[in-house]
């Protein structure tokens, strides 16, 4: 009997940590179109990204950017932004690789914007005591300057994000190399800050003094992972069923034997 309370208490367990152990990420915060790869319904990156404004193969678009909210759409006295394609051969002498998305996979089409701003708020709202930490990659062109800056925007507080200082560079020896650099920003949000819209802003207001670039925009808090849970996923409602089913095995064989002994 004794072996049987322990399994059927293993057996429950079981099935609860089953039921909750596929965890959300609580620490990712969605961006919208965070690698500016996604275009409107019915467009794709060869009909949708126009080629007028910087010559023959210079794939570029200067129109809205999905999810992101843009101070200039159409280029006007030396400023725009936009989607723009490292890919192409004409692009290709710009920077010596693309930015890179989990460190693992290539990020083709990038933002580019020159005397202008590209911003989003974001679904979630401050929560008193957690840190919001923005990465956004940076690009340093091999022909130009950059002179773009990040910012983290929470009610209002205004962080500068900057170099990672794993790196071991100033911004001046950035430029020119034709590499991408992590640029990070945190706020840790007060009482004050409850509830607050939380803002990312991609600034390249150079007055003519080089483009920005931004690319691998990424949005993190430092709540538990165990503070949210997801929806089980198909291998873990299969643990679900089958510590349910071995608990009513268990079931089972208790009444058996309960029956047993009243015969008895």
């Amino acid at each position: 009997m004794n072996f049987l309370k322990t399994l059927n208490s293993a057996i429950f367990c079981a099935a609860i940590l089953a039921a909750f152990g596929a965890k959300a990420n609580a620490a990712v915060i969605s961006v919208t179109d965070p690698y500016f790869d996604q275009f409107p319904a019915g467009q794709n990156a060869a009909s949708y990204l126009n080629f007028k404004l910087c010559g023959t193969a210079c794939a570029f678009s200067d129109s809205a950017t999905v999810g992101w909210t843009q101070s200039v759409t159409m280029y006007t006295r030396s400023a725009d932004a936009g989607q723009w394609q490292t890919g192409v051969p004409q692009n290709t002498i710009t920077f010596n690789s693309d930015p890179m998305i989990n460190a693992t996979t290539p990020e083709p089409i990038v933002l580019r914007a020159i005397n202008a701003t590209a911003s989003q708020v974001v679904s979630t709202t401050a929560v008193a005591g957690v840190t919001y930490t923005l990465d956004v990659d940076l690009g340093f062109a091999i022909t130009q300057l950059d002179n773009a800056s990040v910012f983290l925007i929470v009610d209002g507080h205004k962080v500068l994000a900057t170099a990672s200082p794993s790196d071991g560079l100033t911004l001046k020896q950035m430029q020119g190399t034709g590499n991408w650099y992590d640029f990070e920003a945190s706020y840790t949000a007060t009482a004050a800050d409850v509830d607050a819209p939380i803002e990312i802003l991609l600034s390249s207001l150079t007055n003519g003094m080089g483009w920005g670039f931004f690319g691998n925009v990424r949005l993190t808090d430092s709540l538990p992972v165990s503070n949210q849970v997801a929806t089980p996923e198909p291998a873990t409602w299969a643990m679900m069923l089958i510590g349910f089913g071995g608990m009513a095995g268990v079931a089972a064989v208790r009444r058996r034997r309960s029956t047993a002994v009243q015969l008895v």
